[in-house]
């Protein structure tokens, strides 16, 4: 106000009014109380970028208390321990770009990239990189830094580290890999703009990778970047979706290799069914892709039309969607120590249905425990029962 007066110019044209850090009950702290928690000490555990992000992720919305969650007697914070985590995801992102890229410019620039030599997973991450930049921009113009923060995470965690960089290993443990350059040059621009992105959350760490990647004077800094620019023809959401499938099958062939007692290195055919004419073409582009991240001997991609169950009676199988993916085992595995194993399992889940069945039918448990409580037992209960029913049909297919 006095500013205002004085100088007939208004001091500030937005005001972000933040939230009371709670401490793990979700009281204010205060020395009378004696709950505060000493952020110098979470530092010195984690790192002053951790304690940062942890404390912007966990913003819902202006004005809003943040709770902080924190162990008193081991002086640990594993929401903190989280951002720690996240962080060293980025520096090892960044260390598999700096072993990998042969030529890091000391001049970087964006390429042009010629859009016939990119593959469908740099055409998907450039959608995905693309949509993150336009959203996070607006994201952070409208103040809603929690949900910045968070769409930054699962940007540079999920897409970026847990499967495109997992797509660039194939290529580039392929000594017949012909587009290494363009890989290359791909990888570097994603990984300058995830740092771009990160800085105004992880300033120390986003700074110090930057320099690496670039190998700049520290008279240079990253926090006086442009915000990168958007390139709309990139976005995809066709493709984006079809990945997201994509991914949800990979998952599921991982948990039934696990259900089969599988070793990692240890190969098994797998087959996928659908009527969807579209999901099939894409499947068959990506089939090599899919082989090599499940470790499969081989893909086949059917119509249903084209197969018939009693070929594949002995198999795991499961269902994403409109598509079936099925594990045929017989010759390849151990059936006498899968059925072991599966009784083992059975044998567990049957006590856990006793115990929670037991707790349902008390009827103090019922009429004093919370609804939220009693819901949740009932919903484990409920898996349990669905867990022991898939076991027996599996423990029916092996005999």
């Amino acid at each position: 106000m006095m500013g205002n007066v004085f100088t007939s110019k208004i001091p500030f044209q937005d005001v972000y009014i933040h939230g009371l850090v709670r401490d793990e009950n979700n009281k204010k702290m205060s020395k009378s109380a004696g709950n505060g928690i000493d952020p110098l000490l979470l530092i010195n555990n984690y790192g002053s970028d951790a304690l940062r992000f942890a404390l912007v992720r966990e913003v819902a919305g202006a004005g809003q208390d943040i709770r902080l969650d924190y162990d008193r007697r081991k002086k640990t914070s594993s929401t903190v321990e989280a951002s720690r985590n996240f962080a060293n995801k980025i520096w090892n992102a960044t260390k598999f770009v700096l072993m990998n890229c042969s030529l890091l410019q000391k001049q970087f620039t964006k390429c042009d990239y010629n859009d016939c030599l990119l593959d469908l997973t740099d055409q998907w991450i450039l959608s995905k990189l693309n949509r993150t930049r336009k959203d996070l921009y607006d994201l952070l113009s409208n103040y809603k830094l929690g949900e910045a923060a968070k769409l930054i995470y699962e940007f540079a965690w999920n897409d970026f580290c847990d499967w495109y960089l997992e797509f660039q290993k194939l290529r580039f443990n392929n000594p017949k890999f012909k587009n290494r350059i363009l890989s290359e040059s791909l990888l570097k621009e994603i990984l300058d703009n995830i740092l771009i992105m990160m800085n105004p959350f992880m300033p120390h760490l986003t700074e110090e990778l930057w320099h690496s990647l670039h190998q700049e004077s520290e008279d240079i800094l990253l926090s006086l970047r442009s915000w990168p620019n958007i390139d709309e023809k990139y976005l995809n959401d066709n493709l984006e979706k079809s990945f997201d499938k994509l991914f949800d099958i990979i998952r599921l062939i991982r948990n039934l290799r696990a259900e089969l007692g599988l070793k990692p290195a240890q190969e098994i055919p797998i087959v996928l069914v659908s009527d969807d004419i579209k999901l099939l073409e894409f499947m068959k582009k990506m089939s090599e892709d899919i082989r090599l991240i499940t470790k499969s001997s081989d893909i086949n991609i059917l119509r249903q039309d084209e197969f018939s169950k009693k070929d594949f009676e002995k198999s795991f199988s499961g269902i994403i969607g409109n598509l079936e993916v099925y594990l045929p085992f017989e010759g390849i595995i151990n059936l006498e120590f899968l059925k072991e194993k599966l009784l083992k399992d059975q044998l567990k889940v049957n006590e856990d249905i006793k115990v929670l069945d037991n707790r349902i039918l008390n009827k103090n448990f019922i009429n004093k425990a919370p609804k939220n409580v009693v819901d949740e037992c009932k919903y484990k209960l409920k898996e349990a029962i669905a867990r022991s029913n898939l076991i027996s049909k599996k423990l029916e297919m092996l005999s």
